[in-house]
């Protein structure tokens, strides 16, 4: 049973944000969408924050490789939504079977009584970075901080400036405001969190110089660099590895869709496995194909960054386990007066992916 009273109320005023037009209800009642597509393959109604971010990654290799038609899918993909509460949202009420999300989105829609399922973790420990621009760079390394500075020095660092992030509530808020708590700072009033529903909106405000810096994954975090206008000041795994030992990116399933599609299921998770596989061995090929077909407008140098730094964060096991859901649990819950607590057993379901050769 999820055990919570004051956080229903904001969860619920988080999760009943209006979804964009494009996620219309293709499966009111969940799983009702794996009808047999044109060609015999199955259809499912799909998910995520975007072809232009690269925590997606194993739905876009899967894609870009043909992996999803080899496994006798298709899919349909909604407008994405770079906000995870809203992705949960989506297929709680059954407006898409499956969602790439952050980890904690699911404990969010817990809380405020929709349970969707995870069924894998598909990224883990979460690699966000804090990257600043030039301006605030050569500022702080007046006061002789620089990235090469010790970590709880350039927390301390942090201090007054105002940092871009995704939406409140986020993976990426939460781990930020968790990293800012452990390091000593209050992230209410010793930092401006500024959050933008749109990664290429935060990204061109730190550019211009309206934000300081952001909070966010490669290759929103390593593109600065590469484009010659930012540097990545603290990178999380490197910096402090045991606060990003949380599920990163996971996929979540409509309850109804999972009891009544388990094979349209497993289809989707052996096409993640595959590309998950590439991503052990990324080859110039997958690296040119997934490129030209959804970053395009990166640089080359851009992308190759990005690339490298994401790439090792899909490569573990796809199996939830209980570490990380406690792991998880204690960032989502970090300065919350009423912490939420979700049974494992309520919010994961490991059947099909322990299932899987090599899971």
């Amino acid at each position: 049973m999820v055990r919570s009273t004051k956080l229903v109320a904001s969860a619920l005023a988080v999760l009943l944000t209006v979804l964009v037009s494009g996620c219309a209800s293709s499966s009111p009642e969940g799983g009702e969408s794996a009808a047999s597509a044109d060609g015999g393959l199955t259809t499912i109604s799909y998910i995520d924050a975007g072809s232009a971010c690269l925590c997606s990654y194993p739905r876009l290799q899967a894609e870009a490789q043909g992996y999803f038609a080899q496994q006798g899918i298709e899919i349909d993909n909604k407008t994405s939504i770079f906000n995870a509460n809203q992705l949960i949202q989506a297929v709680a009420q059954g407006q898409a079977d499956i969602a790439l999300t952050g980890g904690t989105a699911p404990l969010a829609s817990a809380a405020a009584g929709k349970l969707v399922k995870v069924v894998a973790v598909l990224g883990a420990p979460a690699p966000e970075q804090i990257t600043l621009n030039n301006q605030t760079l050569e500022k702080l390394a007046q006061k002789g901080v620089t990235p090469e500075s010790p970590y709880q020095e350039k927390l301390a660092a942090l201090k007054g400036l105002k940092i871009a992030s995704a939406a409140t509530g986020s993976t990426t808020d939460l781990l930020f405001r968790q990293i800012l708590t452990l390091g000593g700072l209050k992230p209410d009033s010793d930092v401006t969190i500024q959050p933008f529903s749109d990664a290429a909106a935060g990204t061109a405000a730190v550019k211009q110089g309206a934000s300081d810096g952001l909070a966010g994954f490669p290759s929103q975090t390593t593109g600065p660099e590469a484009d010659g206008w930012g540097k990545v000041f603290i990178d999380i795994v490197k910096d402090a590895p045991e606060a990003a030992n949380i599920p990163y990116i996971v996929v979540a399933v409509n309850p109804d869709f999972l009891k009544n599609q388990p094979d349209a299921v497993t289809k989707f998770l052996k096409a993640m496995t595959q590309a998950r596989d590439d991503a052990k061995d990324f080859s110039q090929e997958h690296s040119d194909a997934l490129h030209q077909k959804f970053f395009a407008s990166t640089s080359d140098a851009a992308w190759k960054t990005g690339i490298e730094a994401i790439l090792p964060v899909f490569t573990g096991s796809i199996v939830p386990t209980q570490e990380l859901a406690d792991n998880l649990i204690k960032v989502y819950n970090i300065g919350k007066p009423d912490p939420v607590s979700v049974p494992f057993e309520e919010l994961y379901d490991t059947e099909l992916v322990k299932a899987l050769p090599d899971a």
